[in-house]
């Protein structure tokens, strides 16, 4: 599970570099592009929280209440794929917070849904797994915040669950 959410959030860093969801902004309510929601991950421009501080909106029915957007953060992608009974969506941002600040955000706001922190690994301080277990598979959600020469940082957040539980 833990390498198919570092796969995704892979996935997700490189799609945002190579900025296949990049929204128009204001007044844009439609999907940028076609996709198949059997095949591929909708992403589009519907639902931004804040579109005056993000020029990418949220990809279409994008779970923002199990993964919220950091607070002042800049929204770079977002993708939602539904199969199988099962969520999958990855955020990609980019924050000025630091790292300690970020993953504080993420921990009160998953903790609150009941997902527990994984122990962090020696020598990652800015990367961090959460599982919640229930009635089936556990869910996890992946958190991972990256900054290079003092920059902003990177923030994917990737996430499997039950597509029932999903909001």
């Amino acid at each position: 599970m833990k390498n198919t959410l570092t796969m995704l959030s892979s996935a997700a860093l490189i799609l945002a570099a190579a900025g296949c969801s990049t929204g128009s902004g204001e007044g844009s309510a439609s999907p940028s592009g076609t996709a198949s929601a059997a095949s591929s991950p909708a992403s589009g421009t519907a639902g931004s929280p804040s579109p005056s501080a993000s020029p990418v909106a949220l990809a279409e029915d994008f779970p923002s209440t199990l993964i919220p957007v950091l607070d002042g953060a800049e929204i770079l992608s977002s993708t939602v794929d539904r199969a199988n009974g099962t969520l999958t969506a990855v955020l990609v941002e980019s924050s000025d917070a630091p790292a300690a600040e970020i993953l504080a955000f993420y921990d009160a706001k998953l903790t609150a849904q009941g997902f527990t922190a994984a122990e962090a690994a020696p020598g990652s301080p800015s990367s961090r797994d959460y599982v919640r277990t229930g009635a089936g598979d556990p869910e996890t959600v992946n958190i991972t915040a990256i900054a290079q020469d003092g920059g902003p940082a990177t923030v994917t957040v990737g996430a499997t669950v039950l597509a029932e539980k999903a909001k």
